[in-house]
Formats: C-alpha cells, structure tokens, sequence
C-alpha cells in the first residue's frame, strides 16, 4: 500500500464523515486519549485528503467534542453488549466509522447501512487493509430510507437482540424523515435498541449559522445544515407512544478525568451540561 493514494470523492453531507475520523485519529495521538482508535489514525494518515482545512478551520475546536462522542457510543455499546449475547449492531450512516473495530467481542453481528458512495470508499479501505475484513461486518450500499435493506438483514437479526446506533446522522434528515424512520423501526423491530447523539434548538441554530458561512464561501451545498433537533428524548414519544427512555444524558458529562483541557473546554464541558445542549439518547422501541 502506498501512503497517500488513497483518493476521496463524496458528497457534500458524506464529507462532513472526515470530520469524526480526523478527530479520533487526533485524539489517538495524545498521551492520555479519551478514545483509541488506530484504524481512524492509520486511514487519515493513508488517504488523499486535505485534512489542514479542517485543522486550520473553526470545526479544529470540536475535535474533542467527536472524540468524547465516540467514547460514548462505545460504552453504552459495550453495556449492551456484556447484557445481550449474539446481540446485532446496525450501524445507521456508518459512513467511515471504525466502532466495531474498538468494541468488538467477538460474537456480535455487525451492519453498516450508508449511501453508495459512502460504501465504495469502505470497500476500498477495507481492499487496502485499512479496515478488516470481517465476516461478522456487513455493509449495505442503501439510503436508510430504502427500507429494502430490513430484508437484506432479516436472515442476520432472527432471534438477536438488535441495537441501533445513529451518531452524527440524524441531525441531517429532516424531521419527517427521522419520524419516518423511528415509525419504521419500531413497527418491524418492537423492543429494538436505538442510540443516537441530539442537539437542542439553540446549538443546532448556532452550528447552522456557521455552516452557512462556510456554503457562502465554498462550493458546499445545504445539504450540510442541521435540519432536525430534539430538546429531549420524551419528544419522540409522539411518533412512537412505546418508547422507553432507557439512557439520556449531556454528552459531555461522562467525559474521562483529564488533566489537560484549559479552563474555556471545562467552562464549555459545564455549559453544555448545564443547559443539555447536546445529549446521548438511548431508547428502546
């Protein structure tokens, strides 16, 4: 394989999946890392992509709001997982996403759901080695909304406990969409797990505020907006009644004890806790 030869063409909204890989192959880096990951840090090193407009550029100080999101995601994975033998992860907008490679136990199922495009540049990672090739990893090349694909898993998902995980995905559908898709899961999957990461009104006004800066003064499209936000899991219980709030929780407050954020990330870290701006939600259907 040679470094660098590797080369990127995604969409607009597929390329905002450089940015959670970008932040865990940085946080890799570190002496004491809130989450390792060295596929992340081996594919960022590999690719042909231009990670210094993201490095230079204003979403360089979210990197470890990413890297916390992944922690996340993994432990409550993990919990689930130690409490669900032959348990199946469905991976919605996998996108470049390497959480099955750090939590794998190896008995769960795992499928990873993204748009063609998406798929293809796996695939690729994947022949260059960069990613495992696994047979307990599927990838499906569909839009989650081509509802198809619950039949290309059926034969996977008989008798398992099943767990869906959405991190950074849902924010980028429209409304109906992502009450389309809660409707849909719930009906084929009653007692299905679902877990997605959500932003409250305010940071999901301020974050568009800033895209639209960047779309001014680029070739990005809206498709990069922040469309849907959800001040608290209890609000999706008027699209399905069932729903139990198993988990919900700010991000931010279950960060690992580290002694090198400055003063303004743990003022941050208190804010966003505070007034649950940004929240992991864990439901079952």
């Amino acid at each position: 394989m040679n470094n660098q030869n590797i080369k990127i063409d995604l969409g607009p909204v597929q390329e905002t999946l450089m940015l959670p890989l970008w932040a865990r192959a940085r946080e890799t880096e570190k002496d004491n890392p809130i989450v390792c990951d060295t596929y992340a840090k081996n594919i960022v090193e590999s690719i042909d992509y231009d990670f210094t407009q993201i490095e230079e550029g204003h979403m360089a100080d979210h990197q470890g709001v990413w890297a916390i999101r992944a922690y996340n995601f993994d432990k409550i994975i993990e919990a689930f997982l130690a409490n669900n033998s032959r348990a199946v992860v469905v991976n919605i907008g996998a996108g470049l996403d390497t959480t099955f490679q750090r939590i794998d136990d190896g008995t769960v199922l795992w499928i990873n759901i993204d748009l063609p495009d998406v798929v293809a540049m796996r695939q690729k990672l994947i022949k260059e080695k960069l990613i495992p090739d696994l047979e307990r990893e599927m990838t499906i090349a569909k839009s989650i909304f081509d509802f198809t694909w619950i039949d290309d898993i059926s034969r996977w998902t008989k008798d398992r406990s099943i767990l869906f995980m959405a991190a950074g995905v849902l924010m980028y559908f429209d409304t109906q969409e992502v009450e389309i898709l809660f409707r849909k899961l719930a009906e084929t999957y009653p007692s299905s797990h679902v877990i997605f990461d959500s932003m409250s009104w305010l940071p999901a006004w301020g974050s568009n505020k800033e895209i639209k800066k960047i779309i001014k003064n680029s070739e990005k499209d809206s498709s990069t907006l922040i469309k849907w936000h959800l001040k608290s899991a209890s609000g999706l219980r008027k699209w399905v009644d069932t729903i139990k709030i198993v988990e919900e929780y700010p991000m931010l407050s279950k960060v690992p004890a580290r002694n090198d954020f400055t003063k303004k990330q743990i003022w941050q870290i208190k804010i966003v806790g505070l007034f649950r701006f940004y929240n992991m939600i864990h439901v079952q259907l």
